[in-house]
């Protein structure tokens, strides 16, 4: 068993072609998300059980204005690192160091000097500390080791997944220890330092670069005209991904920021879990091919069918399981939390289809294509979420980020598709076949709910997500077998890759 392990290992780690490592890096992504999304559901639904929705929520305030200033900060550093066509960037990586560190800094400084006046506009003086504290933590991570960069430019996320893992680790192992003994919100913040702890460790010990005290503006310069376009596009997607959030717990109450922000992070599992292995795969291995537009539109097409494939079913099946799992899961108390999952998961597969040309923006030197269009989505939520609030509640700003992406995301893909030189109509196979396989699964789900598993319980969710993916599978081999489309075909390259 342990010798099988050991060549499983080796021909993960193998290299080989930019395609095959492509699929080795896609594998290693997949295992990253997967291990961190079952470690983080252990976490809330263990934690979830010991404290209130409103520690959730008090929480959530904390790092969103921790994330507000390092998204209103970013430097797009790594980003030009990753596409720069350069092999070694060895050279670049000093200025980095330090440029991070002074950005840290000055992100720690502000988010101290600036808590007791956040804490007083949501109305919540406990968020003060934790703010200060979580700004604290996170300037370990000024200090950690640069060259992690090459994880992800070489596509080597076999050494990404034991940096991030181990983290995710300790943070689960502190935070739950913490709050069995103390059953307070501070539990969650310590766990987060503990995490940066063994990041900023391993990084240093997983590659053998060293930083020193270097700056060379020219450098500075080089990479900062590729990121200023990440910066504008990180500003804009803050305001898409987490001005709803700040609305909800400035309008609301922490409590319903509680509710809101698991409720999206389980329900956009489709955006999360496939389109970030998209992202962080099909962006470095599409730089290298971007001067073939050939190569590249080959690629973006392999790709978005193998995302429709697992992200459209993903979503409609959290659509029908949510009763039973929000129940299951969290308990009575986090019951108010269904009706947004259900909503939040049309967007999640929205992501799932319009992330692949955030990917493509970037990989051939046009990340200002994203910029414009996230303009787009944050004007519209700012002129309607007030009102959709005020009529709807809480579900009302689930309805405007849904909203959003039915009127934008067709502008996206087609920028993508002009600069692959692809048809509209290609995108029809990729997406309709699995739509179809989904929208069958989805009804048959359904039914069983109503019908045949009528209690509330573990067996039966289980039972529900094991019908789904039984008939979803059927419907798709029937599909493969009667048309053009590839199901079963799928893995089997995926397979041959590794």
């Amino acid at each position: 068993m342990l010798e099988r392990l050991q060549k499983i290992y080796q021909r993960l780690t193998a290299g080989g072609s930019t395609e095959e490592q492509a699929v080795q890096s896609g594998v290693w992504v997949t295992g990253i998300n997967v291990g961190d999304r079952v470690l983080q559901l252990v976490k809330v639904v263990i934690l979830a059980r010991l404290l209130s929705p409103e520690a959730f929520g008090l929480l959530g305030i904390a790092l969103l204005v921790v994330a507000a200033l390092r998204q209103l900060s970013v430097l797009g550093f790594d980003a030009a690192l990753v596409q720069h066509q350069n092999e070694n960037v060895d050279e670049y990586l000093n200025t980095v160091w330090i440029m991070k560190m002074v950005r840290w800094l000055v992100i720690a400084a502000i988010a101290v000097a600036s808590a007791p006046f956040i804490a007083q506009f949501f109305d919540e003086p406990q968020v003060a500390p934790l703010i200060m504290m979580i700004a604290i933590a996170n300037l370990l991570l000024a200090i950690q080791n640069p060259a992690i960069v090459y994880f992800r430019k070489d596509l080597n996320f076999h050494k990404e997944f034991m940096y991030t893992m181990s983290g995710r680790v300790a943070n689960l192992g502190t935070a739950v220890a913490i709050a069995v003994v103390y059953r307070s919100v501070w539990a969650l913040v310590l766990g987060i330092v503990a995490m940066n702890l063994v990041k900023v460790s391993l990084s240093y010990l997983i590659h053998d670069y060293r930083p020193s005290v270097e700056f060379n503006m020219e450098y500075a310069k080089e990479m900062f005209d590729f990121g200023k376009w990440l910066l504008i596009s990180g500003i804009f997607a803050f305001g898409l991904t987490q001005g709803d959030d700040a609305f909800v717990g400035w309008f609301f109450a922490a409590a319903a920021l509680g509710y809101y922000q698991l409720g999206y992070r389980y329900s956009n599992a489709p955006a999360t879990e496939v389109t970030q292995v998209i992202n962080r795969v099909a962006f470095p291995a599409l730089s290298k091919v971007q001067d073939s537009t050939q190569k590249l539109r080959r690629g973006v097409f392999r790709v978005l069918r193998l995302s429709m494939v697992v992200s459209l079913p993903m979503a409609l099946g959290i659509v029908a399981v949510a009763p039973q799992f929000v129940i299951v899961a969290f308990g009575e108390e986090w019951r108010s939390m269904i009706p947004l999952m259900q909503v939040l998961a049309v967007w999640g597969a929205f992501r799932a289809v319009t992330k692949i040309p955030a990917s493509v923006f970037k990989a051939v030197g046009r990340p200002e294509y994203d910029a414009y269009t996230l303009i787009l989505k944050v004007a519209f939520i700012a002129l309607t979420i007030y009102p959709a609030a005020e009529r709807f509640g809480v579900v009302g700003v689930a309805y405007v980020i849904v909203a959003q992406g039915i009127l934008v995301e067709p502008i996206r893909l087609y920028l993508m598709l002009n600069l692959i030189e692809a048809r509209a109509s290609e995108l029809i196979q990729p997406i309709l076949y699995p739509a179809a396989g989904s929208l069958v699964m989805f009804s048959v789900t359904i039914g069983a709910d109503r019908y045949i598993f009528t209690s509330t319980g573990i067996l039966e969710l289980c039972g529900l997500i094991a019908l789904g993916a039984m008939v979803y599978g059927v419907v798709m081999i029937l599909i493969e077998r009667t048309t053009t489309f590839e199901f079963i075909g799928l893995y089997r390259r995926i397979r041959q890759g590794i």
